[in-house]
């Protein structure tokens, strides 16, 4: 699934946006994803008193806000009645689920109101939470409390990660292996996709019960159910046995402790692969702030770190790979003569 970026919209709106109307333009297209617009008018032409009615719009506003979006390229206008462009349809329906929109977009209008406090927050060092009182769980927490926000969270990943899975699955050679754990694995993206290039591979998904309560929906929907299961567990408290390869894909900071557990439930030649990201570009430092300041994760761990604690917890020929742009995998055995 590709990013909605400016030189998607059509070159005459992008003639109009400097980098003031770009932050407006861009919270008012949140907030119509917010509000359902584009999905209420997928395969539809509406009038704005229809939309309002639809969507909870007051009517006082509702014509203004659609002709802007129409202005931004992303409604089509025909005498009175409003439509999706061809661009509204395949990035924010065809190309992504409600899941995704409905998490996404609120997550992206909290990133908003973060922004009201740049100045403070970077002047005093302060977290912009502190400052606008308006603390926030971390992602782990809110996966284990909240049952709503974790079967968005899930299937907002499963759709994020689905290009990703491929590449890992052209990239992994578990040919020689028959079973799979994938700790924190969320959606189950991951496991399917390799399931799917590994005949003989049987996976399972390990992760917090309101995650798997979704992924197990997802599973069933990808008519995987016989090769794929998903399993509630911390894998801060235990790591189950039974399993020649061990993964942990993108899930963060992973203690030592954890890596160890993974090391003993192992047979003799199993295998523990991580995702490991390339390091970042110095040229690029945009990404690392906004990550910096938006974000309530631990902070990851470096390629060096990872490698050294898979080799701490006493995995050999611990070896990093880059098979993508943005992506790169660790992988580590268990003694000394392993599977090729």
């Amino acid at each position: 699934m590709r990013e909605m970026t400016l030189d998607r919209l059509p070159k005459k709106v992008l003639a109009k946006l400097d980098l003031e109307t770009v932050f407006k333009a861009s919270r008012c297209v949140i907030a119509a994803e917010r509000l359902l617009v584009f999905r209420k008018l997928y395969g539809r032409e509406l009038s704005a008193a229809d939309i309002a009615r639809r969507t909870g719009i007051h009517g006082k506003h509702c014509e203004s806000f659609l002709d802007y979006l129409v202005l931004l390229g992303l409604l089509k206008k025909t005498k009175n009645l409003y439509s999706n462009s061809p661009l509204a349809n395949r990035h924010f329906i065809q190309e992504r689920s409600i899941e995704w929109t409905q998490l996404w977009s609120a997550e992206c209008a909290k990133d908003f109101e973060a922004f009201t406090v740049l100045e403070d927050a970077i002047s005093s060092g302060k977290d912009w939470r502190r400052i606008l009182g308006k603390e926030r769980k971390p992602d782990y927490q809110l996966l284990q409390e909240d049952s709503k926000w974790a079967r968005g969270f899930t299937y907002a990943l499963y759709d994020l990660n689905k290009s990703i899975a491929k590449i890992l699955a052209n990239n992994l050679d578990l040919s020689q292996y028959r079973s799979l754990l994938d700790v924190g694995g969320g959606s189950g993206v991951m496991s399917m996709a390799l399931a799917r290039a590994y005949p003989n591979l049987k996976a399972c998904v390990l992760d917090f019960e309101f995650v798997c309560a979704a992924t197990r929906e997802i599973i069933r929907k990808e008519r995987m159910s016989r090769r794929v299961k998903a399993v509630a567990g911390d894998m801060n408290k235990s790591i189950p046995g039974g399993f020649d390869v061990i993964m942990f894909w993108d899930i963060g900071h992973i203690d030592t402790r954890v890596i160890k557990m993974a090391y003993e439930s192992l047979p003799e030649s199993g295998m523990v692969v991580r995702s490991c990201p390339p390091p970042r570009r110095s040229g690029k430092p945009l990404g690392r702030f906004l990550w910096e300041y938006l974000s309530v994760r631990p902070e990851g761990q470096t390629r060096i770190d990872k490698i050294n604690s898979l080799k701490k917890a006493g995995f050999e020929s611990v070896r990093y790979r880059r098979i993508n742009q943005s992506i790169g995998l660790i992988a580590g055995f268990k003694g000394r003569t392993h599977k090729k």
